[in-house]
């Protein structure tokens, strides 16, 4: 209805031209315009609202199907993926449904427009349709272009936020590290190949297709009038004003159809995307296909899980690449109800076995099958979500008092818990960020106890915690649990206690049974230990009844204490400094001036385009009509090299800020300090470098050329049709009031409800990376359906901003076209009043047309400017306010030896109410290997965190050589001080990779290093291509001592001055930690070694041992 009436509108203007002061004819054309613009409006508001359905359907398919993955799928679609799918695709999806039937319509409305121009002008109209079919031809091969950048932008975007997600959740190890300057070649590398993508797709779209789309009317125009006055007709007010309005009216849809066909190019790769998530293989129990049951009848009696012949691999037959472990062919029962525990080599298999009973790992031969309803996981890397302690330790099950106070002494949380600030309502950081090592493995331990499963998989749960601690857990909470469980564990004093044990060698069984049975057979491994063992209490001494020492109370100081910062708004107007900090990243008054001057001229040729038709027609310029001709095609041309220069300038504009601003938030990110990480969800960080980013990339451009487009437009009409007709001023002054009173009042609740759109994006993608990070825990527990409810409910908040802001759009929309029509309605009145004549009359309407179209697009992309600049606030804030770490000079060093001295050193953390380290004070000698022991929680890791500035120094001081630590550069500290934290730090990407980061070893080199930290020849000989072993993002498919192993190797490749081990031999056997402290005497003997350790023999053979406690040596 509305392209029916907007297509009739000329005829209705003929026949008021013909009779001007005929009150039904402007009746007529008045009721037109206002129902034309109402029925427009209501279908602007239909597809709005689809528009938001479809993208919500699909985003909930998209999370139900990552919480789904397998491994494989996880390695194919990583974070970044699925977060671009979830932001920048929905956007896609949401403009091409808002705007899916131009693609039929605008061809419609220009063939009935061109019908009324040929009963018009005759086959002049033709001529000048075959220009216009030629201009929008020419845009065919570059709609092509603009898909395949539109591809490449998509593609790199999800290499840097994977690059951003990696380096972020592992921000404490990369500081350590000294890795922010890899990190950030990276990330740059990544967006200067998407800022080459987007400039391939911006100079097209600005520089070409809008100039063409803004010369299709008048190149249409010229053409067909040309041919009309060549071919003997005479150029008359009654043909050349109707005409001049059929010719304005082709601009909106032959734009709107130049922008569909460009669309459906954009939308292709986002489709592809969309389908290669929705395709991806998901995650399966063992022996079971999606939906079954978990039982199964051919599980040998007894038995809770049997493998059959079984080969396991990460990533199944499809990953022959990848180089992966194989497990099996194994053999063997987990019996029922009974304490399993799987012990041998790290990388013998162990985590492998635990992975592929949990369905994270694929059986590519033989049977798996298990006969259990319900399992908890309790990986070596715990999985710890934001929210209070006692949410994690409940997770899906209801709070029961009594239970729950049970649960949390077996597993010796209660004096934590009463450190923490406000108990087990403490919150706790993404991924336990305020949490010892200790405290996350007991609490992920409590999740297990407390759920109640039928299986419990431990996966070297007792690695993470003292020796004193690890007996307590095993004895009273482990060895009385009821349930299936199967613990790994490198610690042989448990095994005479355990029911059933299961030795792994070579990803082969070694050994399987009982251990009265195993000790009868003195050569096997585990008979060996059995028999060997000496200082561990006998079963018959040590009973289930007996009272074990309770770890040391911490202090309450040692609980760092985490306050979710709320995520900043801000409110009112846009300041115009943040126009000015955004003119100054996009050249500053240069681009001011370019842009200034492009525009002026645009104006100028605009107004003399308008004229030179009436200029013609009554030869005011007393030239041949060869001139005129000559003249209104130059004037044509001008109007297209200037509309090409401004897109120009803008996207130049665009690309340096967008590089700028892009640049300074990350690199202030990198130098932003562990307590804004720790206060921060993930989601909320990545928000502002995705859907913001995309802002600055797109939509601020995309409004800015509209806004100046529809300026210079409504500016040259204004003068064109106020020097026609001065009665109009009287009509104008109203219109303008009431439409700026309406914008503003537009204005205000459109600018805010950006802002608290853009607020409720943040959960959306907190939920998406918390879910991607946790996806063997959710798995583990089937916790897809919480997952999913917390995704639905912060969707469905994010939704309810969008559907209001579109509401807001149409609302606007209406009233400003609204008032377009009654500004047609006072020109027609002063027509039939006889204040004009029809050649006035004629101007004024075709003019009053454009205004509408121009004023309805000023306004709205004035409006639409500063809610975009919404981004940029936000991109600024990040850039300008957030904390940053102290940096100094490095200054000559006083000292040539590396001497570390700690002089009454007090370390309090952020928000904390007390110091987590007290007084301390040691002074360590070059080349002098010091061991730190003590309870968890006692400040052991504060020591080495303060020593690489991670902590901060609140009184007293810390030197190296002579110099102190806040005298050095952060770059030369760390690069002197080398860390192996206990929770190793690893990167998706190959081994060669994650080895050296700068490239500056060779294989031979690398090779070496392995083979030199592993005792294990195997290990390092089992594959061809070891170093292109593919590391899996949060290295799922490495256990936890293989992670430590590579860590080590890279250490040894860095040949540090000082070197820090934060239990970095936690996980792995004694064999291979005897091998590691052999490593350590022969190639670090010249450095300085602090080692971290809650086993005693693995600082027996050091210079010095310190004991800590309630953060002093004692």
């Amino acid at each position: 209805l509305a392209s029916l009436l907007t297509l009739l509108l000329p005829l209705f203007l003929r026949r008021v031209l013909q009779d001007p002061s005929h009150i039904g004819n402007f009746v007529v054309l008045f009721l037109a315009s206002a129902v034309a613009t109402l029925a427009g409006r209501a279908k602007d508001q239909i597809c709005r609202v689809l528009s938001v359905r479809a993208s919500s359907v699909l985003s909930l398919a998209i999370f139900q199907k990552s919480v789904r993955f397998s491994n494989l799928a996880h390695l194919r679609s990583p974070v970044g993926k699925v977060l671009g799918s979830s932001t920048t695709d929905m956007m896609l999806v949401r403009n091409y449904v808002l705007k899916v039937h131009d693609i039929w319509s605008s061809p419609v409305q220009l063939l009935l427009i061109a019908f009324m121009i040929v009963r018009l002008l005759g086959v002049s109209g033709i001529v000048g349709y075959v220009a216009m079919s030629i201009l929008l031809f020419s845009q065919t091969r570059a709609n092509a272009a603009v898909g395949v950048a539109v591809e490449d932008y998509l593609r790199i975007d999800e290499v840097r936020i994977n690059h951003l997600n990696s380096a972020f959740q592992k921000i404490r190890g990369i500081k350590s590290l000294g890795l922010e300057p890899m990190f950030l070649k990276e990330i740059r590398s990544a967006r200067e190949i998407q800022l080459e993508a987007l400039w391939r797709r911006l100079r097209v779209v600005f520089c070409f297709f809008i100039s063409i789309n803004q010369m299709i009317p008048a190149v249409t125009a010229m053409v067909s009038l040309t041919s009309y006055w060549y071919t003997g007709h005479e150029l008359v007010p009654e043909v050349v004003f109707p005409a001049l309005t059929l010719f304005e009216m082709t601009f909106s849809p032959a734009s709107k159809f130049s922008l569909s066909v460009t669309r459906q190019f954009s939308i292709l790769p986002c489709v592809r995307r969309i389908l290669h998530i929705l395709h991806q293989p998901e995650h399966q129990l063992a022996g079971h296909e999606p939906g079954e049951a978990h039982q199964s009848s051919e599980v040998t009696a007894g038995n809770m899980i049997q493998f059959q012949d079984a080969k396991v691999s990460y990533y199944g037959k499809a990953d022959d690449s990848s180089n992966s472990f194989v497990l099996g062919p194994v053999t063997m029962g987990i019996p029922a109800n009974k304490l399993t525990i799987l012990h041998g080599a790290s990388g013998s298999g162990k985590s492998t076995v635990l992975s592929a009973i949990g369905g994270q790992a694929e059986v590519i031969e033989g049977q798996l099958l298990r006969n259990s309803a319900t399992m908890a996981l309790c990986a070596q890397d715990p999985w710890i979500m934001l929210g209070t302690v006692r949410d994690n330790i409940t997770f899906l099950r209801p709070y029961e008092p009594v239970r729950y106070r049970q649960v949390v002494r077996q597993c010796c949380l209660e004096s934590d818990i009463a450190s923490f600030p406000g108990g087990d309502l403490a919150i706790v950081g993404e991924s336990g960020a305020n949490l010892s090592g200790g405290q996350k493995a007991r609490i992920s331990l409590a999740r297990a106890v407390y759920s109640e499963a039928d299986l419990l998989l431990l996966d070297d749960c007792l690695a993470a915690v003292d020796p004193r601690v690890a007996r307590k857990l095993f004895h009273e909470c482990i060895r009385k649990l009821p349930q299936t469980v199967i613990l790994v564990t490198h610690q042989a004093e448990f095994i005479p206690y355990c029911d059933h044990v299961v030795s792994l060698a070579n990803g082969m069984v070694a050994e399987v049974g009982c251990p009265d049975e195993l000790r009868k057979s003195p050569h096997g491994a585990i008979g060996s230990i059995l028999i060997g063992e000496t200082g561990t209490p006998s079963k018959d001494h040590l009973d289930e009844n007996m009272v074990i020492e309770s770890p040391s109370k911490p202090d309450a100081a040692d609980s760092k204490q985490i306050t979710l910062v709320e995520e900043e708004r801000a409110r009112g107007k846009v300041d115009t400094d943040l126009y000015r900090f955004y003119f100054e990243c996009a050249g500053g008054s240069r681009f001011i001036l370019l842009l200034s001057l492009m525009l002026s001229l645009t104006v100028a040729v605009r107004i003399i385009n308008s004229f030179w038709l009436p200029w013609w027609m009554g030869n005011v310029l007393s030239v041949s009509t060869h001139t005129y001709l000559t003249g209104y095609a130059l004037v044509v041309m001008l109007q297209a090299v200037f509309i090409a220069s401004v897109g120009v300038i803008l996207v130049l504009g665009t690309m340096k800020a967008s590089r700028s601003i892009h640049e300074g938030v990350v690199t202030r990110l990198f130098r932003a300090p562990l307590d804004f990480f720790s206060g921060q969800p993930l989601g909320r960080v990545l928000n502002r470098l995705s859907v913001d980013i995309d802002g600055i990339d797109f939509r601020l451009i995309n409004a800015g050329d509209l806004l100046l487009m529809a300026a210079t437009s409504l500016f040259a009409a204004v003068i064109v049709l106020v020097w026609s007709s001065p009665y109009l001023l009287l009509a104008f002054g109203p219109i303008f009031y009431f439409q700026y009173r309406i914008q503003s009042l537009y204005r205000v609740s459109a600018r805010e409800l950006r802002r608290v759109c853009s607020l409720l994006d943040s959960p959306v993608l907190s939920v998406i990376t918390e879910s991607m990070a946790s996806m063997p825990t959710i798995q583990a527990y089937d916790a897809r359906e919480l997952f999913e409810e917390r995704h639905r409910v912060a969707l469905s908040r994010a939704i309810v901003g969008i559907t209001v802001r579109y509401a807001l759009e149409t609302w606007i929309t209406l009233r400003i076209e609204m008032l377009s029509v009654a500004l047609l309605g006072c020109a027609g009145l002063l027509g039939v009043f006889g204040v004009l004549d029809s050649l006035q009359m004629g101007l004024i309407f075709t003019l009053s047309i454009s205004i509408s179209k121009h004023m309805h697009q000023f306004l709205w992309s004035w409006i639409n400017v500063e809610v975009e600049m919404n981004s940029t606030e936000r991109l600024r804030h990040y850039m300008t306010r957030i904390p940053v770490e102290d940096d100094h000079r490095s200054p000559e060093s006083e000292q040539p030896e590396d001497e570390i001295v700690f002089s009454d050193v007090t370390v309090q953390y952020p928000r904390s109410h007390s110091a987590s380290l007290r007084g301390f004070s040691m002074r360590i000698r070059a080349g002098e290997k010091v061991g730190i022991i003590g309870h968890s929680g006692s400040g052991k890791s504060t020591i080495l965190a303060a020593l690489s500035a991670l902590a901060p120094v609140v009184q007293g001081r810390i030197s190296i050589r002579g110099t102190p630590i806040n005298g050095l550069s952060l770059t030369t500290l760390r690069s002197m001080v080398h860390v192996l934290p206990q929770d190793s730090v690893l990167f998706p990407g190959s081994v060669r990779q994650n080895l050296d980061p700068q490239l500056s070893h060779s294989d031979g080199e690398l090779l070496h290093a392995l083979a030199v930290t592993d005792p294990t020849p195997h290990r390092t000989n089992s594959t061809s291509n070891l170093l292109d072993l593919v590391i899996a993002p949060g290295g799922t498919n490495l256990s936890a001592g293989q992670a430590q192993l590579i860590c080590l190797a890279r250490g040894l490749l860095a040949k540090p001055r000082i070197l820090v081990l934060d239990e970095a031999t936690s996980s792995v056997d004694l064999e291979t930690e005897n091998h590691i402290q052999t490593v350590l005497q022969e190639h670090f003997h010249e450095s300085v070694i602090l080692c971290v350790a809650h086993r005693p023999t693995s600082v027996a053979w050091m210079d010095r041992v310190i004991v800590m406690a309630d953060g002093r040596c004692v």
